[in-house]
Protein backbone atom coordinates (compact mmCIF):
# COMPACT_ATOMS: atom_id res chain seq x y z
CA UNK A 1 0.00 0.00 0.00
CA UNK A 2 3.08 2.82 0.51
CA UNK A 3 4.17 1.82 -2.93
CA UNK A 4 0.98 2.85 -4.44
CA UNK A 5 0.85 6.03 -1.94
CA UNK A 6 4.50 6.44 -3.33
CA UNK A 7 3.69 6.04 -7.16
CA UNK A 8 0.33 8.46 -6.30
CA UNK A 9 2.64 10.65 -5.28
CA UNK A 10 5.30 10.62 -8.17
CA UNK A 11 2.38 10.63 -10.79
CA UNK A 12 1.72 14.00 -9.58
CA UNK A 13 4.92 15.47 -9.28
CA UNK A 14 5.84 14.48 -12.98
CA UNK A 15 2.19 15.31 -14.09
CA UNK A 16 2.85 18.75 -12.30
CA UNK A 17 6.60 19.34 -14.18
CA UNK A 18 4.76 18.11 -17.45
CA UNK A 19 1.66 20.49 -17.04
CA UNK A 20 4.34 23.72 -16.13
CA UNK A 21 6.95 22.86 -19.03
CA UNK A 22 3.78 23.22 -21.03
CA UNK A 23 2.97 26.36 -19.49
CA UNK A 24 7.00 27.81 -18.96
CA UNK A 25 6.92 30.11 -21.81
CA UNK A 26 4.88 32.72 -19.67
CA UNK A 27 7.50 32.36 -16.96
CA UNK A 28 10.40 35.44 -16.95
CA UNK A 29 13.96 34.83 -17.64
CA UNK A 30 16.65 35.01 -14.97
CA UNK A 31 20.00 36.28 -15.25
CA UNK A 32 23.53 35.92 -12.96
CA UNK A 33 24.07 38.83 -10.84
CA UNK A 34 27.32 39.63 -8.54
CA UNK A 35 25.92 38.99 -4.83
CA UNK A 36 26.46 41.71 -2.62
CA UNK A 37 27.35 42.02 1.04
CA UNK A 38 26.19 45.53 2.00
CA UNK A 39 23.50 47.48 0.80
CA UNK A 40 23.90 51.46 -0.93
CA UNK A 41 23.85 54.03 1.90
CA UNK A 42 20.74 54.63 2.59
CA UNK A 43 19.06 51.41 1.26
CA UNK A 44 17.89 48.70 2.38
CA UNK A 45 18.54 45.26 1.47
CA UNK A 46 15.95 42.20 1.65
CA UNK A 47 17.78 38.68 0.87
CA UNK A 48 15.65 35.78 -0.57
CA UNK A 49 17.36 32.39 0.25
CA UNK A 50 16.69 29.56 -1.61
CA UNK A 51 19.43 26.77 -0.53
CA UNK A 52 17.40 23.77 -1.53
CA UNK A 53 16.87 22.23 -4.92
CA UNK A 54 13.77 20.24 -3.68
CA UNK A 55 11.36 21.14 -6.34
CA UNK A 56 14.32 22.29 -8.21
CA UNK A 57 13.33 24.46 -11.52
CA UNK A 58 9.89 25.38 -10.00
CA UNK A 59 10.20 28.89 -9.72
CA UNK A 60 8.73 31.28 -7.41
CA UNK A 61 7.32 34.48 -8.71
CA UNK A 62 7.56 37.17 -6.06
CA UNK A 63 5.90 40.66 -6.57
CA UNK A 64 6.07 44.26 -4.96
CA UNK A 65 2.84 45.50 -3.53
CA UNK A 66 2.57 47.79 -6.16
CA UNK A 67 2.45 44.79 -8.72
CA UNK A 68 6.24 44.64 -10.20
CA UNK A 69 7.54 41.31 -10.64
CA UNK A 70 11.19 41.34 -9.00
CA UNK A 71 12.25 37.82 -9.52
CA UNK A 72 10.86 34.24 -10.40
CA UNK A 73 13.33 32.12 -8.35
CA UNK A 74 14.60 28.73 -9.13
CA UNK A 75 16.00 26.24 -6.66
CA UNK A 76 19.55 26.78 -4.84
CA UNK A 77 19.55 30.54 -5.74
CA UNK A 78 19.08 33.90 -4.02
CA UNK A 79 17.71 36.88 -5.23
CA UNK A 80 19.03 40.25 -3.22
CA UNK A 81 15.94 43.07 -3.40
CA UNK A 82 18.01 46.61 -2.63
CA UNK A 83 15.16 49.34 -1.43
CA UNK A 84 14.51 52.12 0.19
CA UNK A 85 13.62 52.52 3.62
CA UNK A 86 9.97 51.73 5.06
CA UNK A 87 7.35 49.78 4.59
CA UNK A 88 7.55 46.80 2.00
CA UNK A 89 4.87 44.14 0.76
CA UNK A 90 6.19 40.93 -1.07
CA UNK A 91 3.75 38.56 -2.71
CA UNK A 92 4.59 35.18 -3.59
CA UNK A 93 2.26 32.39 -5.03
CA UNK A 94 3.24 28.45 -5.93
CA UNK A 95 0.45 26.54 -4.54
CA UNK A 96 -0.26 28.70 -2.27
CA UNK A 97 0.19 32.73 -1.45
CA UNK A 98 2.56 34.12 0.80
CA UNK A 99 2.27 37.80 1.91
CA UNK A 100 5.05 39.31 3.73
CA UNK A 101 5.12 42.84 5.00
CA UNK A 102 7.94 44.44 5.98
CA UNK A 103 9.27 47.19 7.67
CA UNK A 104 13.17 47.78 6.78
CA UNK A 105 15.55 50.22 7.89
CA UNK A 106 18.18 52.03 5.73
CA UNK A 107 22.09 50.67 5.46
CA UNK A 108 20.57 47.28 7.19
CA UNK A 109 20.65 43.85 5.75
CA UNK A 110 17.11 41.69 5.92
CA UNK A 111 16.58 37.91 5.20
CA UNK A 112 13.35 35.81 4.12
CA UNK A 113 13.82 31.81 3.29
CA UNK A 114 11.38 30.47 0.61
CA UNK A 115 10.66 27.28 1.92
CA UNK A 116 9.78 23.91 -0.21
CA UNK A 117 7.28 21.53 1.05
CA UNK A 118 4.97 19.25 -0.44
CA UNK A 119 1.80 20.91 -2.10
CA UNK A 120 -1.14 18.74 -3.39
CA UNK A 121 -0.35 19.58 -6.99
CA UNK A 122 2.83 21.14 -7.09
CA UNK A 123 5.78 21.90 -4.46
CA UNK A 124 4.64 24.53 -1.89
CA UNK A 125 6.77 26.71 -2.40
CA UNK A 126 6.33 29.71 0.23
CA UNK A 127 8.68 32.87 1.97
CA UNK A 128 9.30 33.00 5.72
CA UNK A 129 10.52 35.61 7.09
CA UNK A 130 13.95 35.34 9.46
CA UNK A 131 13.13 36.95 13.27
CA UNK A 132 15.94 38.39 14.91
CA UNK A 133 15.64 35.02 17.79
CA UNK A 134 15.24 32.63 14.83
CA UNK A 135 17.05 29.37 15.52
CA UNK A 136 17.30 29.19 11.52
CA UNK A 137 19.68 32.49 11.46
CA UNK A 138 22.36 30.62 12.38
CA UNK A 139 22.21 28.81 9.20
CA UNK A 140 22.49 31.58 7.45
CA UNK A 141 26.20 30.83 6.39
CA UNK A 142 25.66 27.13 5.62
CA UNK A 143 22.77 28.81 3.30
CA UNK A 144 24.49 31.23 1.62
CA UNK A 145 27.11 28.36 0.69
CA UNK A 146 24.62 26.40 -0.98
CA UNK A 147 23.02 28.79 -3.21
CA UNK A 148 25.24 28.40 -6.33
CA UNK A 149 23.17 31.15 -8.25
CA UNK A 150 23.17 35.04 -7.10
CA UNK A 151 19.95 35.93 -9.59
CA UNK A 152 18.07 38.90 -10.89
CA UNK A 153 15.25 39.46 -12.84
CA UNK A 154 15.96 39.60 -17.10
CA UNK A 155 13.85 42.84 -17.74
CA UNK A 156 14.96 42.70 -21.09
CA UNK A 157 13.57 39.30 -21.70
CA UNK A 158 10.07 40.13 -24.00
CA UNK A 159 7.92 38.24 -22.02
CA UNK A 160 8.47 39.85 -18.67
CA UNK A 161 6.36 42.58 -18.88
CA UNK A 162 3.79 40.21 -20.74
CA UNK A 163 3.95 37.76 -17.67
CA UNK A 164 4.17 40.76 -14.75
CA UNK A 165 0.87 42.56 -17.18
CA UNK A 166 -1.02 38.89 -16.76
CA UNK A 167 -1.06 39.17 -13.10
CA UNK A 168 -1.62 42.46 -12.01
CA UNK A 169 -5.68 41.48 -11.13
CA UNK A 170 -4.12 38.36 -9.50
CA UNK A 171 -1.61 40.83 -7.24
CA UNK A 172 -4.86 43.42 -6.90
CA UNK A 173 -7.07 40.76 -5.55
CA UNK A 174 -4.32 39.31 -3.19
CA UNK A 175 -3.90 42.63 -1.78
CA UNK A 176 -7.34 43.01 -1.20
CA UNK A 177 -7.18 39.96 0.63
CA UNK A 178 -4.54 39.73 2.47
CA UNK A 179 -4.02 43.51 3.19
CA UNK A 180 -6.72 44.40 5.57
CA UNK A 181 -9.17 41.63 4.28
CA UNK A 182 -10.18 38.37 5.18
CA UNK A 183 -7.03 36.69 5.33
CA UNK A 184 -5.01 39.52 7.10
CA UNK A 185 -4.03 36.91 10.04
CA UNK A 186 -1.70 35.30 7.39
CA UNK A 187 0.12 38.21 6.81
CA UNK A 188 3.97 37.52 7.72
CA UNK A 189 5.62 40.37 9.40
CA UNK A 190 9.28 41.16 8.94
CA UNK A 191 10.13 44.16 11.82
CA UNK A 192 12.99 46.84 11.51
CA UNK A 193 14.67 45.14 13.80
CA UNK A 194 14.81 42.07 12.47
CA UNK A 195 17.73 42.64 10.38
CA UNK A 196 21.48 40.92 10.84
Amino acid sequence: MKTLANLVKYFFLITAAALLGVGCAGIPSTVKVARITQPPAGKALVNFHRPSNYGGELRLPIFDGNGKMLMDLPGGSIFQHVCNPGEQVYIAWADHVTVVKADVAPDKIYDILVDVSMGWVQANIYLAPLAKDSPRRAKLAEFERREKRSLGLNIAAPRVAEYEANNQKRVQDIKRDFLGGQKDERVKILKKDDCR
